[in-house]
């Protein structure tokens, strides 16, 4: 205690020293009478400043021994996305700069079509009150369509933007006699994103927000399926590597108006997603759990992998509960193949 005591007192009393030696120095320029002369002192002064704050070249240690400390590298030295490969958040840079440009909508979830899927858990139940007169078809199309853009750049400063999305998901019989598309998720949403990095453990943590999202079948009657969550999520890299973690909250509705009042039995409460690229490849994978004794949850598997510039041949698995609204009570066990328009990385 009193070795930390007589440190103490010995910065201070430094500190001291430097400010009075500062005052006297700024008291002898300000006694000169020549103003040519008195400004070229000022200028010295500033110039001693300036020289005394620049830090200590590389290899050289700083006073106290922290010029190469870990602490005062991951606090002090600017990120850099490109050398340290943190496609997300260099892919969030980039959103941003392009959302100045009127004609540019950026993708938000993965853009995708899969023209072939296999699902060997049909939910005819809720097929035959759709479509009566067909049978349902073990294999169909499935696409999605997602968007975003910045409403509000630097909404609380620099760094934090306003988003609106819009995400669509369709399952589509297409090889049945009629077509009929058997089921439409539509999902706007607003949240808000701010920039970050702070690192721990080795990753970097890019990007937390908080939003709002209407998720809707568009159906009426006993096929209507609807709910509504306010979420958090916190992005963290690492070396073309990103992990997602979001948590929600159901808002909740009157007994009467709610049309699946166990939602969270089985879509729980939030989800982790990871993503790793590797070279033109990308796989990722989406856990979600309900964490309650009757234990229900999903996994979902991705790989893309380079066809052409544009397009990149996509293969998608699914299994467990609520892969759509109509089926969030089934358990499906579905694999799919087609091109994806948009990465995640």
């Amino acid at each position: 205690m009193k070795a930390r005591f007589l440190a103490s007192a010995l910065l201070w009393s430094a500190l001291g020293n430097a400010l009075h030696a500062q005052a006297d120095t700024l008291a002898t320029c300000a006694a000169i009478a020549d103003n040519a002369l008195r400004l070229d002192c000022y200028d010295a002064l500033a110039a001693s400043a300036d020289s005394a704050a620049e830090p200590p070249p590389p290899g050289i240690t700083a006073p106290g021994g922290l010029a190469d400390s870990p602490l005062t590298e991951e606090t002090v030295e600017p990120l850099d996305l490109a050398e340290e490969e943190l496609l997300m958040g260099m892919r969030l840079a980039e959103e941003t700069t392009l959302s100045g440009n009127a004609w540019v909508i950026t993708p938000h979830h993965r853009n995708y079509l899969l023209p072939v899927t296999y699902n060997d858990t049909l939910n005819r139940e809720d097929w035959a009150a759709l479509q009566p007169k067909d049978a349902m078809d073990w294999v169909e199309a499935k696409f999605q369509i997602s968007l975003k853009t910045i409403a509000w750049e630097n909404i609380l400063g620099a760094g934090s933007n306003l988003w609106v999305a819009y995400t669509q998901r369709n399952w589509w019989q297409l090889y049945n006699d009629s077509s009929p598309f058997r089921e439409t998720n539509y999902q706007p949403e607003v949240f808000l994103t701010f920039t970050n990095n702070w690192r721990f453990w080795g990753f970097t943590n890019t990007v937390v927000g908080a939003g709002f999202k209407h998720e809707s079948n568009g159906q009426g009657g006993d096929l209507s399926r609807s709910w509504n969550r306010v979420m958090a999520m916190a992005a963290f890299e690492r070396r073309r590597m990103a992990l997602n973690v979001r948590t929600w909250y159901r808002l909740p509705e009157s007994s009467g108006d709610d049309d699946n009042p166990d939602m969270e039995r089985y879509m729980g409460y939030g989800d982790i997603a990871g993503i790793w690229k590797w070279r033109e490849h990308e796989f990722g994978v989406r856990l979600r759990n309900n964490l309650r004794s009757q234990n229900r949850g999903a996994v979902e598997l991705e790989w893309t992998f380079p066809i052409n510039r544009r397009f990149k041949g996509y293969i998608q698995y699914f299994n467990g509960y609520g892969e759509s609204l109509i089926d969030y009570d089934q358990s499906n066990n579905r694999i799919g193949f087609g091109v994806s328009m948009t990465d995640v990385l």
